[in-house]
Parts: structure tokens; C-alpha cells; sequence
């Protein structure tokens, strides 16, 4: 029996995203050493984990808050539409502003440079296990107290969609395009980009990714 085949059953499955190629090899080797952790690979943009993601789910997504600012978010936000969606672990020192941000985005954890020292695969484990945001308790409870409001908005935009609308909506979230929506709803795909668009402008946002996390908002409350 092959005891490491059993050990990788159980492994968190994760990958880097954004850091150099120099840091990127140091941080596989520090977390490769790790029986709990199994990283799947890196890359300079979100791109790279999706396609690791076609051979099998991702456990955690760690992320380096040195990206562009626009190119942070958005990977928080990307990888946050995917079905079954890593947690998404920011690693770096970030604003308050921009933590607020990046939780509402999809992040599940900010790593602050101070805390990494620590035992940064013990810390993944922890934030695996539904753990440790890194914020102290007053701005945690801030941003938990944003994120209802900003669920009860997406919500209520949600129930201002008509039936066709919201299946729409529903679909795109689950990863359909707009051929196999039309199959589904027995509509032309004319038809479909029609109510896509009528459904962007409802739910006040501008793609079908923020259609999906509008959409998966909306239901958590």
C-alpha cells in the first residue's frame, strides 16, 4: 500500500497566484514541506489557477497583495464566482480600505507580513478550517456588519428580477452560457443576451462574473 497516495487524499490542495517567479519557488518550497499541504502550482495571474482548477478543485488560493490593485480584486472576485470556490488567502500587508474591499470581493483571509513569520502552513490549515482573518475584532466586525447590508441590497435587487430574469441570473452563476441557457429555456440565444443585459442593468453591475457573485450574495442571506 502506498502510504503517500493515502497522505495526498487528505492533503489542502493550493496554489500561488501573483508573486514573482523568485518568490513563487520559495514560497512552493517552504509549503511543499508541509504533509497538509499539496500545491498544484503558480502563477503570475488568476488565469494560471483556473486552468489548474479544470484537473480538480483548489482548496485555498494564496495571493500576493503586491498585484495591481484592480488585478487584486478582480482575482478575489473571480475566484469567487467559480463553483465549489477556493478560499481565497490574501498574503501581504493591506489598508483598511482595501481589506474591506477584498472580504466583500471574495477574500477569505488577509495574511499581514508580521504573522506569516509565524508557521505559514499552520495558518493555511487554520484558514482551511473556516479560520483567522488576520483583522482585529472591531474591524472584522465592521466589515461583517457592511457585508449584511451589501447582502440585503443584492437580495432585494435579486426579487426586482422577473421569472425569465432570475433563471437567467441563476444559470449564469452556474457557469451556463448563453447557448445552453437558450436550450434550456427553450428561447433563442438573441433572446438570452437580451435578458442578460436587461439582468445587468437590474442588478446595477457590469459582467456576467458580478451577475454570478450579485446572484450568490443574494442567496446567502
Amino acid at each position: 500500500m502506498n502510504l503517500g497516495l493515502l497522505q495526498n487524499v487528505s492533503a489542502i490542495r493550493m496554489a500561488v497566484v501573483g508573486f514573482n517567479y523568485i518568490t513563487s519557488l520559495g514560497l512552493a518550497q517552504l509549503l511543499v514541506e508541509a504533509p497538509h499541504l499539496d500545491v498544484a502550482g503558480s502563477s503570475t495571474e488568476v488565469g494560471g489557477a483556473l486552468e489548474l482548477m479544470e484537473s480538480g478543485p483548489l482548496d485555498i488560493v494564496l495571493v500576493d497583495s503586491g498585484m495591481d490593485r484592480a488585478e487584486l480584486i478582480n482575482t478575489c472576485t473571480t475566484l469567487a464566482a467559480v463553483p465549489n470556490p477556493p478560499r481565497v488567502v490574501v498574503m501581504g500587508d493591506v489598508d483598511f480600505k482595501l481589506a474591506e474591499l477584498l472580504f466583500l470581493e471574495g477574500a477569505s483571509a488577509i495574511l499581514h507580513l508580521g504573522r506569516i513569520a509565524e508557521d505559514l502552513p499552520t495558518l493555511l490549515r487554520v484558514i482551511h478550517g473556516g479560520g483567522a482573518s488576520m483583522l482585529n475584532a472591531e474591524a472584522l466586525d465592521a466589515l461583517k456588519d457592511r457585508d449584511y447590508h451589501c447582502n440585503v441590497l443584492h437580495k432585494e435587487r435579486f426579487e426586482g428580477l422577473n421569472a425569465r430574469e432570475r433563471s437567467v441570473a441563476e444559470g449564469i452563476a452556474e457557469g451556463l452560457t448563453n447557448l445552453q441557457l437558450a436550450a434550456a429555456m427553450h428561447v433563442s440565444e438573441a433572446t438570452v443576451k437580451l435578458l442578460v443585459s436587461t439582468v445587468m442593468n437590474k442588478l446595477g453591475v457590469e459582467n456576467r462574473v458580478r451577475i454570478a457573485v450579485s446572484v450568490t450574495k443574494a442567496k446567502f442571506l
